[in-house]
């Protein structure tokens, strides 16, 4: 008998149909590769060298979990000493090396994801998840691979103002580094504001580093704020504006957003300056690490830290800026495993969509209850207050999810 090309396709489909397997069986990786860009050196060192850790406890928690649907996971880190264009060379790289077994990526910074983000089209699509709570990241429509492990900073400010209208409060005052991580809730926050019947005396400006603090809190004292908000500063210049104020004698009450929320640098502080932060309060999208009693994944992460990192800082704590990390990392393999399960091949498309549809998801520890992902992002958090004597955050409002 002669075939033709359309008999022998027909043939063949119901060869499959009969065998129940697909004609053609795409390859499956021998393993799944994550890369990751961080700034191991450069002006946020100290962050990035708590996160580094995070992705050794990340690759063994997952591959002893099954990896994805039985394939194991690998990560590649690389230094961007906080420089853009670093990461993005990272990523070519990370991408020419590893190809289609790369299925994501982690940048470092809001600079990092814009210069990476017109990169992601067609075979160089990855989804991306980073450190950063960019407002104008939230956006499926113009930014669909990438994603937030927590509130935008609007979604913060939008927390921080709704708590001091609980409180009372009716006039605040924004003060904010010279960068466009400062700058980024600044519009949104004067609405919000606006909206509570909470009136902005005051915007101020300042350097991300070495900033003129007697100049800045003389602002703030002449514009009678009862409340400021923080924001743009990761290690420096927020608690040298407290101080300055608590020098000055001024009663204004300080928030800060989740970069100026970490025990380490509150505990420095107060160990090298007294106990000034006393009462100060801010935004954390998640619990902090001690707070375990209903927090499973927490204990899986405390289990493997005690023998992966004893003897370490890192054995009984981990930084608020790890727990970003590893809530980033765990929305990524929630979407790589749920893609796979459903049949789905791990293209970023399909990932994509998985990502953008998770809903009531419990997470074993990060949020105080299940939590849905929004416009790519998770606008849920909590506010806490600084104890200089137990050096502990502790929680001073419910979950707040905007």
């Amino acid at each position: 008998m002669k075939l033709n090309r359309r008999s022998f396709l027909a043939t063949s489909a119901a060869a499959t149909a009969v065998m129940g397997t697909p004609m053609i069986l795409k390859a499956q990786p021998a393993e799944y590769v994550l890369g990751a860009s961080l700034p191991l050196t450069g002006p946020f060192a100290t962050a990035g060298q708590l996160v580094a850790p995070v992705f050794a406890l990340a690759a063994k928690l997952f591959n002893d979990e099954g990896g994805v649907a039985g394939t194991p996971i690998r990560f590649v880190t690389e230094d961007s000493g906080y420089i853009p264009q670093n990461a993005l060379a990272n990523y070519q790289r990370a991408l020419a090396t590893e190809g289609d077994a790369m299925i994501g990526y982690f940048a470092d910074s809001t600079g990092a994801m814009k210069l990476i983000a017109p990169e992601l089209k067609g075979a160089n699509a990855r989804i991306m998840g980073s450190t950063s709570f960019a407002s104008e990241l939230a956006n499926p429509a113009t930014n669909p691979y990438q994603y937030l492990s927590g509130p935008t900073y609007q979604s913060q400010f939008d927390i921080l103002l709704q708590k001091i209208k609980d409180v009372g409060g009716t006039t605040v005052a924004f003060i904010y580094s010279n960068t466009e991580f400062g700058r980024d809730p600044l519009e949104h926050g004067r609405a919000t504001a606006e909206r509570l019947g909470i009136k902005v005396v005051l915007e101020e400006e300042t350097k991300a580093q070495g900033a003129d603090i007697p100049t800045h809190v003389t602002k703030l004292a002449q514009s009678g704020a009862e409340h400021c908000i923080l924001q743009g500063y990761v290690t420096g210049v927020w608690p040298q504006l407290i101080g300055g104020a608590r020098q000055f004698g001024l009663p204004t009450k300080f928030y800060g957003t989740f970069w100026g929320m970490e025990k380490i640098i509150a505990d420095r502080i107060t160990a090298e300056a007294g106990p000034f932060l006393e009462g100060y309060e801010g935004i954390m999208p998640y619990r902090y690490f001690w707070d375990q009693a209903d927090a499973p994944r927490y204990q899986k992460y405390a289990e493997y830290s005690k023998a992966m990192f004893a003897g370490t800082p890192l054995e009984n704590y981990m930084s608020t800026w790890a727990l970003q990390t590893m809530c980033g990392l765990e929305i990524a393999m929630k979407a790589f495993r749920d893609t796979a399960e459903k049949g789905l091949e791990l293209t970023p498309d399909n990932i994509a969509e998985t990502l953008a549809g998770i809903s009531d998801w419990d997470t074993g520890g990060f949020f105080g209850g299940p939590v849905s992902m929004v416009n790519n992002a998770i606008g849920t958090g909590r506010v806490y207050a600084y104890d200089t004597a137990s050096g502990l955050f502790n929680p001073t409002s419910d979950w707040f999810t905007v």
